[in-house]
């Protein structure tokens, strides 16, 4: 962040330098101009002046996290990332791939002692929920440590709604 804020006041500099040097007198005049309303406004100057100095400690305070959250696993050759978008859709295909389930999202978190899934759905109409729901914990639970080699502690299912099945006609 602190490269991008970097790179930008530079560009601007060199922007208006070259304004300067080709005869453009603008930025030079609302620069100074700027500065003697700043000086003839003490008030106004000290709010300015705090705003940019909360604007700028908030850059430097914020909570740095990464843009794509990944989770970790280590294999015979080493360490491997998995990405929370490659994670989420196994538990996407996991569920939807058992009868009666329509929807699927999830939301991942990650503990001591392995992954927390939790699964929000949506069945068809006519579906034992806890017979589904027990069926979609161990699939999800036994398709991510299959394929991801992340060990999960608990997947926690959560039935939003339910919908009848859109039948289509076949001729």
């Amino acid at each position: 962040m602190l490269a991008y804020a970097l790179g930008l006041t530079l560009i601007l500099g060199a922007l208006w330098l070259l304004a300067m040097a080709t005869g453009w007198g603008l930025p030079y005049v609302l620069l100074a101009q700027g500065l003697e309303w700043l000086k003839a406004n003490p008030w106004e100057s000290t709010v300015v002046a705090a705003a940019l100095l909360l604007m700028g400690l908030l850059l430097f305070m914020r909570p740095r996290q990464s843009l794509e959250r990944t989770f970790s696993t280590s294999s015979k050759g080493g360490n491997v990332r998995i990405s929370q978008d490659a994670l989420q859709e196994i538990i996407t295909r996991s569920a939807t791939a058992l009868p009666g389930v329509l929807q699927v999202k999830s939301n991942l978190r990650e503990r001591e002692n392995g992954l927390e899934i939790m699964v929000s759905c949506q069945f068809e109409q006519g579906e034992r929920i806890p017979h589904t729901s027990e069926e979609l914990q161990a699939k999800v639970k036994a398709d991510v440590e299959l394929y991801t080699g992340i060990k999960v502690t608990e997947v926690k299912v959560l039935v939003l709604r339910l919908e009848k099945a859109h039948l289509t006609r076949v001729r």
